[in-house]
């Protein structure tokens, strides 16, 4: 009987490799398709990967004890409950790892969290794809200044309807006062369009 086995950079013929790994040294997380949920293979494939299964395997790495040298591979906050709608996981890859998926002509859908592990994602063939979805954006988080202020602003005129007031399809955002214009916008453009008064 022929064993297989993996020793040294030698991989014998028929080796498959199951679990997830990674090279520690070179800070790159391995993801086979073994490890991932098929969900449809016509007319191409597409596969899940469920992310909360995928941080708790990465842990499990990091307690052996080739992982405990080494960095933490990523930050986890949990799912939590804000006046009964429950906040998604966050997981996210630091520590400058990245992930490299099986190669092939697949995509992967990555689901059950908010991340950053299709930023992280070492380029090939493998299409990934995330879910993210945001809640509540930080005011100023990828804005400048006068995009800052002004959503700002629009934001306080929403707790007081009388500071802004819409006539057919133009909104006039007012002043803390509620009779001088601060902003005047049509409905049907961008942000970019919006004529200071």
């Amino acid at each position: 009987m022929t064993s297989l086995y993996w020793d040294s950079d030698y991989t014998s013929s028929g080796y498959t490799q199951t679990g997830i790994t990674i090279d520690w040294p070179d800070k790159v997380i391995f993801v086979p398709r073994s490890e991932l949920t098929l969900v449809q293979n016509s007319p191409t494939f597409i596969y899940e990967l469920d992310l909360d299964f995928f941080r708790r395997e990465l842990r499990a790495l990091e307690d052996d004890y080739e992982g405990m040298p080494f960095p933490r591979t990523h930050k986890h906050n949990t799912q939590s409950s804000v006046s009964g709608i429950t906040l998604a996981r966050v997981i996210e890859i630091v520590n400058d790892y990245t992930v490299t998926f099986e190669d092939g002509q697949y995509a992967v859908n990555l689901i059950g969290a908010n991340s950053n592990v299709a930023d992280r994602v070492n380029v090939n063939q493998v299409s990934v794809r995330p879910s993210n979805s945001a809640g509540l954006i930080v005011a100023g988080s990828g804005l400048d200044s006068s995009q800052d202020s002004l959503l700002t602003q629009i934001h306080q005129s929403q707790f007081n309807k009388r500071q802004w007031n819409k006539v057919n399809n133009t909104i006039t955002i007012y002043d803390a006062d509620g009779t001088t214009p601060l902003y005047v916008f049509d409905t049907n453009s961008d942000l970019s369009e919006i004529t200071p008064q």
